[in-house]
């Protein structure tokens, strides 16, 4: 687990004629350094409003960063605000306390200056929350929104973006904050799960909260035209790495104490309670400990279930280590767990632990030919499964990368993108770029099939 005190934010709301930005930033840095909801340390945050968001501010706010991190920091950074783009000159910037139509160049940041000001900060551990407006009608010549910003951002850094609304759209609220605040603040402080148990909060749990939440809230209201309001969340990433915002030391008292239920009887649990017991494990650090719960059950060997679990526990120590001898043991799990799911004709797991098996022959070099083989057996029995779900869409495209028919694997991962939340679409997405990457090793970072996962499973 991360060092609770390695962690910092820079909150920035602007006012001037959005007085509401400035009530955003102080709740949120509220919620941030109160120690019994996030619980950041008080000197680790930066928070500016009104005439402190103006220009100077910000950038040196952004050099006290530089000077107060380290590789291993943890930042958040959070602007409520107007910002844009000028549509005949392809600026993006953002808009500080004080900008007018006539100063405007003097006291905006450009995106290049913000992109600037992020990669001179030593951690690659970051994620930027907007919450703006597309603030059309700034100036003359009309602005665009923070879509292009997000887009520019993250292209020439590795950061999650998170906007509020998509360039056509404005952001709405009610009472003291906006919806986009309001959903970060419920999620941050663990309150968007009752009842909440886990002991960190990552990106993907504020993206997938966000996403779900934010266009509900903002339907229940009507615009000016007397329409139901549609506001629809962006975020863009580049980063494999599910970054943890927030810490709840309490809740691993939740995990512990359903260990110390059922741990002592771990041989006498049915199926579900068992693999609770392994989930809570790991939720505490004690992978090891889940690992030999599983090998010393006495189901897991003929048990299809158990025997994915440890193989899956193992590939986590595989993809931290890549040892050879470990990522052979996690495809003899899933080899095993295969041969009980034919036996047994379990028919999802024949073609979940096939597609497996061509995952860790093509990381460890193996046999292509036999990689091939598993994945065309994981699309054929996928196929012919009865039931529709994201998880059969998923493992068809999957396999048809194994196979390099990446039309049907992108018909596929377009089924995924419509019907699975926001969470399985990024890990799609991960395990999709890292098996692609793996086999076909691409050079242009724009590559077709690159960018079309993006475009499909993270917009």
């Amino acid at each position: 687990m991360q060092n609770q005190e390695n962690i910092y934010a820079l909150i920035i709301g602007v006012g001037d004629d959005l007085p509401y930005t400035v009530r955003d930033a102080k709740n949120l840095h509220e919620y941030l350094t109160n120690p019994n909801l996030v619980g950041y340390p008080k000197e680790n945050v930066i928070l500016l409003t009104e005439k402190q968001a103006d220009r100077k501010g910000i950038l040196d706010a952004f050099d006290k960063l530089k000077k107060i991190t380290n590789k291993d920091s943890s930042i958040l950074l959070y602007y409520s605000g107007h910002g844009g783009k000028f549509s005949d000159a392809h600026k993006f910037f953002l808009q500080p306390y004080g900008v007018t139509a006539e100063n405007y160049r003097d006291t905006w940041v450009t995106a290049e200056e913000l992109r600037e000001k992020i990669n001179a900060l030593p951690s690659s551990k970051l994620v930027l929350f907007l919450d703006c407006c597309h603030a059309e009608g700034m100036i003359q010549t009309g602005i665009q929104g923070l879509y292009g910003m997000a887009q520019k951002l993250n292209d020439d850094q590795g950061i999650w973006v998170v906007a509020s609304c998509q360039d056509d759209q404005k952001s709405y609220g009610a009472e003291d904050n906006s919806f986009f605040t309001q959903c970060l603040l419920e999620v941050l402080s663990g309150k968007h799960v009752r009842p909440f148990t886990d002991p960190e909060i990552s990106m993907m749990d504020v993206v997938e909260f966000i996403f779900e939440e934010v266009p509900k809230r903002a339907g229940e209201y009507v615009d000016e035209n007397d329409e139901p309001c549609v506001q629809t969340p962006f975020f863009k990433t580049q980063m494999s790495e599910n970054i943890i915002l927030s810490y709840f030391p309490k809740n691993v008292e939740s995990h512990e104490s359903t260990i110390a239920e059922l741990e002592p009887k771990k041989d006498e649990l049915d199926e579900a309670n068992f693999l609770k017991l392994i989930h809570s494990l790991q939720a505490t650090g004690r992978l090891e400990d889940a690992i030999n719960h599983l090998n010393a059950h006495k189901k897991t060997q003929e048990d299809p279930d158990l025997l994915e679990a440890l193989g899956d526990l193992h590939r986590q120590k595989y993809l931290d280590s890549r040892t050879q001898k470990e990522g052979e043991y996690v495809l003899d799990c899933h080899n095993r767990a295969h041969a009980l799911a034919v036996k047994t004709e379990d028919e999802e797991q024949v073609f979940t632990n096939a597609v497996k098996m061509a995952f860790m022959m093509a990381q460890l070099d193996l046999n292509k030919k036999q990689m091939r083989a598993h994945a065309k057996e994981a699309l054929k029995k996928a196929e012919e499964y009865f039931y529709p779900s994201v998880h059969k869409w998923a493992t068809m495209a999957e396999a048809s990368i194994y196979l390099a028919q990446l039309d049907k694997a992108k018909e596929n991962y377009k089924k995924v993108a419509d019907k699975a939340g926001i969470r399985y679409r990024m890990k799609a997405y991960e395990q999709a770029t890292l098996v692609y990457n793996t086999l076909f090793r691409p050079e242009n970072k724009k590559d077709d099939f690159l960018v079309f996962l993006e475009e499909t499973l993270l917009t």
